[in-house]
C-alpha cells in the first residue's frame, strides 16, 4: 500500500472513530440534536444503498451500462423518499436528488473504477511473475 494511500485509509478509519466517540458522548450528555440525527439518517441511507448495491450484484445480470443506469434511478429513489420523509426535499426541489445522487455516484464508481484498474494490475503482475510472459 503506498504511502498516500495508507495515510487516507488511516485518516478515515480515524475521524469516523472521532465521530463515533463524539456523538456518543453527545447523545449520552444531550441527547440527539438536530446535526446528529442528520448524520445518523446519512449512515443509515448509505447502509440501505449499500445493501442494495450489494443485491443487485449479487442476482441481476445486466450490463455494466444498464447496471448504472438502473442503480442511478434506484439510489434516486431511495434518496427522495427519505428525502422526503426527513423533510430534505419538497415537491418543488425534489430534483436535487438526481443532482446529489449523481454526484455522489459519479465519484463512488470513479473511486471504484481506479481500485478495479489498480487491483488488474497487481493481478497481473503475480500472474507473469509465475508464467515468465507479457502482461495483459
Amino acid at each position: 500500500m503506498s504511502g498516500v494511500r495508507k495515510i487516507l485509509k488511516d485518516t478515515c478509519i480515524l475521524a469516523a472513530l472521532m465521530i463515533f466517540a463524539v456523538f456518543t458522548l453527545s447523545i449520552i450528555w444531550s441527547g440527539i440534536t438536530a446535526e446528529i440525527e442528520l448524520v445518523l439518517i446519512l449512515f443509515g441511507l448509505a447502509l440501505i444503498i449499500t445493501v442494495v448495491n450489494y443485491l443487485f450484484d449479487e442476482f441481476l445480470t445486466l450490463s455494466i451500462i444498464a447496471s448504472y443506469i438502473i442503480k442511478y434511478f434506484v439510489f434516486t429513489g431511495i434518496v427522495m423518499l427519505l428525502g422526503f420523509i426527513a423533510g430534505w426535499f419538497y415537491p418543488s426541489n425534489f430534483w436535487m436528488a438526481f443532482i446529489y445522487v449523481g454526484i455522489v455516484f459519479v465519484l463512488a464508481y470513479a473511486i471504484d473504477a481506479f481500485k478495479v484498474h489498480k487491483d488488474i494490475k497487481y493481478i497481473n503482475e503475480h500472474i507473469m511473475k509465475g508464467k515468465g510472459g507479457t502482461t495483459l
